[in-house]
């Protein structure tokens, strides 16, 4: 007798997959549901996604619905998928799987994206919303790249344990990858009538404008300097309170030194700014009565004093997470080492230089590399909260990252901002590969791709 053959509800290899083709053209269907709905006298009209392909004219003329290009991507994604879908037994479940699951992150990312801009779209419009249209078509997104997932699962290219990480991933996704796509912005000259997506591109005027200025060499120099400052100091402090800690017999005191070395770490920059206004305000700080007395000192003025104070802020606050890290590294090292050095005669410090230095090389050259990458960021609460925004220090606390918050909420300049943090990224990708490419040439085991 011959074998029935098995039906497998949701396959996995070699089949085609009727399921993900549903779900497409589902998808492709959405676009006949309202994408957005407008309230008018009291009334709610719907107005079907088809509308935003081709740009319209309703409610009489009084309603321009302009076309929105980003929302051909999910009509091509649903093509695609169904390809993938039919031609799904002839490739490896493992392809399958990754291009369908790009598919459903890429789908449900344009809905999302596309909801925020309906408001720009729909000139004339008030109490503008994103209809259950653009809700479907981010779910069936969603479902696809379940679906996706399933596929990977069975093709034992993803295990129980990776799908813990879905959700960081998917949130790194929407918060890191997805706001990407606005570097656009730095390429327009934003006029608010019309819309972001509808402003006239002005090329690279934006970053002409930014690099005649005298604030680009500002920014760049106050941003370069101080992490130089930050990088080298708090590596040589984390290092040396990593080896006293590491050195410590007392479980006890280890425990409770580590914590109250963490504990600056947790702190919110709100609070350190106001901990630092306690000790330097002019009127009633601790530092200006016990030490000047009646003497009027007003350190929030002081460009001389501001830059040892951040950088011994930044010290302090950091201080816990590197030195617990360098503590780790350091604890992990053979003793038999430490003793053989001893029989040789070698001193502590003798053993620092010889035994534990070399011994750190790798954890200091990934930490370098990974603070390098960021020479060009700078923590927004450090430069802006602590100083307690003040114009007097500009000279010495505007970083390219307050500068970008500056420019977008007192001069509302987007695109000036939008070039100046597109050429902090770009600066900082440079620097992550160069630095990362030195390594590789001089110590390839300890580069980090």
């Amino acid at each position: 007798m011959n074998e029935k053959k098995k039906v497998t509800l949701l396959p996995a290899d070699r089949s085609v997959l009727f399921d993900v083709i549903a779900l497409a053209v589902i998808s492709a269907l959405c676009f006949l549901l309202p994408f957005a709905q407008y309230s008018h006298r009291n009334s709610m009209y719907g107005f079907a996604g088809y509308l935003f392909l081709t740009g319209a004219k309703i409610m009489n003329g009084t309603v321009s619905v302009s076309p929105v290009p980003m929302l051909y991507i999910p009509l091509v994604l649903n093509i695609l998928t169904i390809c993938i879908a039919i031609t799904f037994k002839k490739m490896k479940g493992k392809t399958g799987g990754i291009l369908l699951l790009f598919a459903g992150i890429l789908q449900m990312g344009f809905a999302v994206l596309s909801a925020t801009q309906m408001t720009n779209v729909m000139q004339g419009a008030k109490k503008v919303e994103p209809a259950f249209g653009l809700t479907a078509l981010a779910m069936l997104g969603l479902l696809i790249i379940i679906r996706a997932a399933h596929i990977l699962y069975r093709n034992r290219s993803l295990n129980a344990l990776d799908f813990m990480i879905l959700p960081g991933a998917l949130y790194l996704l929407i918060n890191n990858y997805f706001p990407m796509a606005g570097l656009f912005i730095a390429f327009k000259n934003i006029d608010y009538r019309v819309g972001i997506l509808r402003s006239p591109w002005c090329g690279l005027d934006n970053f002409r404008f930014l690099f005649k200025s005298v604030d680009a060499w500002l920014i760049t120099k106050n941003t370069l300097l101080y992490n130089g400052a930050f990088i080298v100091i708090g590596n040589i402090v984390g290092i040396a309170v990593g080896l006293c800690l590491a050195n410590l017999l007392s479980k006890r005191l280890l425990k409770t030194y580590q914590t109250s070395i963490l504990l600056p770490q947790l702190i919110s920059y709100v609070i350190v700014a106001y901990i630092g206004l306690a000790f330097l305000s002019n009127e009633a700080g601790y530092i200006t009565k016990t030490f000047f007395g009646d003497k009027v000192v007003n350190f929030y003025t002081n460009k001389k004093f501001w830059p040892f104070a951040l950088i011994g802020i930044n010290t302090w606050k950091g201080l816990g997470y590197s030195s617990i890290i360098y503590m780790s590294s350091i604890i992990s090292i053979d003793r038999n080492l430490y003793e053989a050095s001893s029989l040789d005669g070698a001193n502590k410090v003798q053993q620092l230089f010889h035994v534990t230095l070399p011994m750190l090389k790798s954890t200091i050259i990934t930490l370098l590399i990974m603070q390098i990458g960021r020479i060009f960021y700078s923590d927004f609460g450090l430069f802006y909260q602590v100083p307690m925004n003040s114009g007097m220090l500009f000279e010495v606390t505007q970083t390219i990252d307050t500068y970008v918050y500056r420019m977008l909420t007192q001069l509302n300049r987007i695109g000036m901002a939008s070039a100046a943090g597109f050429y902090q990224s770009m600066v900082g990708l440079t620097m992550v590969l160069t630095a990362n490419w030195i390594v590789r040439k001089f110590d390839p085991d300890n580069a980090m791709f």
